[in-house]
């Protein structure tokens, strides 16, 4: 007889009711946030964020691609949504992006935070 048609030694545990313990307070599965959730933007240096070479003209890197416009607003340029850029290859942290003046931020909650780390 074969090991993958033996049967088994041990029978599994039964599993567990599938009702809520009555002692504990049943909690929903996600919960509805009554006030938008207030960042606070922290410029960042871009060596720290993405690798690549210091110029006399600026920080010269790879081209980077975006995964979309957030709804914050970059506080140098009036108007402009800042993009998510996620870690990939070349970027060692997610971050959020300008476009016009090339600036990298984090975004951190109330308690101090980052929002973009997982």
């Amino acid at each position: 007889m074969s090991i993958a048609t033996r049967p088994p030694d041990v029978r599994p545990s039964p599993l567990p009711p599938l009702s809520p313990s009555p002692h504990l307070p049943e909690r929903p599965r996600y919960e509805q946030r009554t006030t938008p959730l207030l960042l606070k933007l922290v410029e960042l240096d871009p060596r720290e964020v993405i690798d690549g070479i210091m110029t006399p003209g600026g920080y010269l890197t790879a081209d980077v691609i975006p995964v979309g416009p957030m709804r914050e607003a970059c506080p140098h340029c009036e108007g402009v949504a800042l993009q998510l850029v996620l870690r990939h290859r070349h970027v060692r942290r997610s971050h959020l992006f300008c476009r016009v003046c090339t600036r990298v931020y984090d975004a951190l909650n109330d308690s101090g935070y980052s929002v973009l780390t997982v």
